[in-house]
């Protein structure tokens, strides 16, 4: 998904050429786990760590895999 204007974006990559890769990288890991931090803070209180990596399992990547496929991959990682 890209919900960004144009305009926007061309700025947004203007700014981050500027960047040495060093500071991208940095810029790009402190974004990642500013946004694990948003999707953990919508989770229900009192999970397990497990449970909730199984949940940001599910938000972050549900939508990449056919139903069987994702059931399959789940069900390996996060065995009962």
């Amino acid at each position: 998904m890209n919900d960004t204007h144009p305009d926007v974006e061309k700025k947004l990559q203007e700014l981050y050429s500027r960047l040495t890769p060093e500071e991208r990288f940095n810029k790009m890991l402190s974004i990642c786990q500013t946004a694990r931090e948003i999707v953990l803070s919508q989770l229900p209180g009192g999970l397990s760590d497990i449970e909730k990596r199984k949940q940001l399992f599910k938000i972050y990547y549900k939508q990449d895999f056919s139903k069987e496929q994702f059931e399959k991959i789940l069900n390996e990682l996060f065995p009962d």
